[in-house]
């Protein structure tokens, strides 16, 4: 960025492989530091299984936007040394090719954008072990409204440390990415899917992971009417207000653009009071 200090490029802090196995979300789909990772190339990664893919083979894109979220989110906390994480602003992720049907894991390289004592801009570039690029994704991030310590943003009982060094996330159940495939959604009576994103969707600072927000706002809109003949081009997706874990959250998506070639939806998710705490826009190619 023109007129901006460029960061270094930093490997995750000491403790990082342990920090991912006692998040919820990154455990329960597998992140860790990829072995190829280095000081000026830093790497992380997540197994490929079918509990992750779509029927065509595709990923769920929670799967590439927890990889830059908490990836991106952890070397801004760790590079600006924050004593609680930075919360997301926005994420764009775009979809590029299917993953290859042998490859094990998804591979996520990560880079500091900018930083400064307000804002944090990173990017991550996605490619399976076969080298098949799958997905790009820019995130946002704003210090200024990094909480003073873990669990800051959550609503009392807190869920972040109970103790000097103990991070109450470990006692917490492993997130099943499977609860956010378009077959297992929720409706209501009205037709609206619903979802309650429970314990197990924790992030540092106590509430809902934007990596769950985001692919639940993908989820839903590949459930929408005529979704499944398109193929997904990108989702960028807005994060207004936290999400409390026991929050019971409402979807509503629009079509903004219903072209021969093109669809673009928006959706929103809703809190119980009828505030929307995330706007996701996608675009997919009719086929």
């Amino acid at each position: 960025m023109t007129g901006t200090t460029q960061p270094k490029p930093t490997r995750p802090a000491p403790g990082t492989r342990e920090r991912l196995r006692r998040a919820p979300v990154e455990s329960g789909l597998g992140m860790a530091p990829d072995p190829s990772s280095t000081p000026e190339r830093v790497v992380v990664r997540a197994p490929l299984h079918d509990g992750v893919r779509t029927a065509d083979g595709r990923v769920l894109p929670v799967l590439p936007a927890l990889l830059a979220d908490a990836g991106l989110g952890y070397l801004v906390f760790s590079t600006a040394r924050l004593t609680g994480g930075a919360p997301t602003v926005d994420l764009r992720l775009d979809a590029a090719g299917v993953p290859a049907p042998d490859a094990r894991w998804l591979r996520a390289e990560l880079m500091l954008l900018h930083l400064d004592d307000e804002v944090g801009v990173g990017r991550a570039e996605m490619r399976d072990d076969t080298g098949v690029a799958v997905a790009h994704v820019v995130a946002t991030f704003a210090l200024t409204g990094a909480p003073a310590g873990p669990g800051g943003l959550a609503t009392a009982p807190a869920t972040g440390t109970t103790a000097a060094g103990t991070d109450a996330r470990a006692a917490l159940p492993p997130f099943d990415a499977t609860r956010l495939r378009t077959e297992h959604l929720e409706r209501d009576a009205d037709g609206d899917v619903v979802f309650t994103p429970g314990p197990s969707t924790t992030n540092l600072n106590g509430t809902t992971h934007g990596a769950v927000l985001s692919g639940l706002a993908a989820a839903v809109q590949s459930a929408h009417p005529g979704a499944a003949d398109a193929r997904p081009l990108s989702t960028t997706v807005e994060f207004l207000r936290p999400v409390q874990v026991t929050d019971r959250l409402r979807a509503r998506t629009v079509a903004i653009r219903d072209g021969r070639r093109f669809r673009t939806l928006g959706t929103e998710l809703l809190l119980p009071d009828g505030r929307t705490a995330v706007r996701a826009v996608g675009t997919a190619l009719r086929r």
